[in-house]
């Protein structure tokens, strides 16, 4: 389950992180999106199950705008592995509020996800674990002068069920169904 950003955001998002940056796998702008749960592999019929818990959730949602802050990295210190956007307060906190109501959702009608406490954000780029010592402080460096022009926002008005299927050259994403919010 995620928020979908609009591809003009999008596509402004992903060029924060400069080119060219070695041992960087960039997330293509059509791709990104803020995740509120990540459920994994699900046998075909349970995925209406998903769906209909999503609608639900969505059903009683106010949309809502998200402003985006900074970039930044996990872990913040020592070798990068993922390069990131982040969303501003109240926004941010509206995030995690409906990323729990839609785990609560989930685990109540006995649907698995992961339940790694959500920090919500946008995913830009993941360091490659070939990366040299070098590449890797230059993508740190990079991150740290990074800035998010002033006003760089969107709106939430729904939660998108997405399937994912890896790739050697990346995930690819489906829309399963979109759940307006309200």
């Amino acid at each position: 389950m995620a928020l979908p950003i609009p591809l003009p955001v999008a596509t402004e998002l992903a060029a924060l992180v400069p080119a060219p940056l070695e041992g960087l796998k960039r997330v293509r702008p059509e791709l990104l999106h803020v995740t509120l749960a990540f459920v994994g592999w699900l046998a075909e019929a349970r995925v209406a199950e998903v769906t209909a818990a999503v609608r639900e959730v969505a059903s009683a949602g106010r949309p809502f705008r998200v402003d985006l802050t900074a970039v930044g990295r996990f872990p913040p210190s020592g070798r990068p592995r993922v390069v990131w956007a982040g969303i501003a307060r109240p926004a941010a906190a509206r995030t995690v509020e409906l990323g729990g109501v839609v785990r609560a959702s989930l685990e109540a009608a006995g649907l698995p996800f992961d339940p790694k406490p959500l920090q919500p954000h946008i995913t830009l780029a993941r360091i490659r674990d070939d990366a040299s010592v070098e590449q890797a402080r230059a993508v740190a460096s990079a991150v740290a002068a990074a800035r998010v022009p002033e006003g760089l926002a969107f709106e939430v008005d729904g939660i998108d069920v997405m399937s994912s299927v890896l790739t050697r050259s990346g995930p690819r994403y489906s829309l399963v169904a979109r759940a307006p919010l309200g």
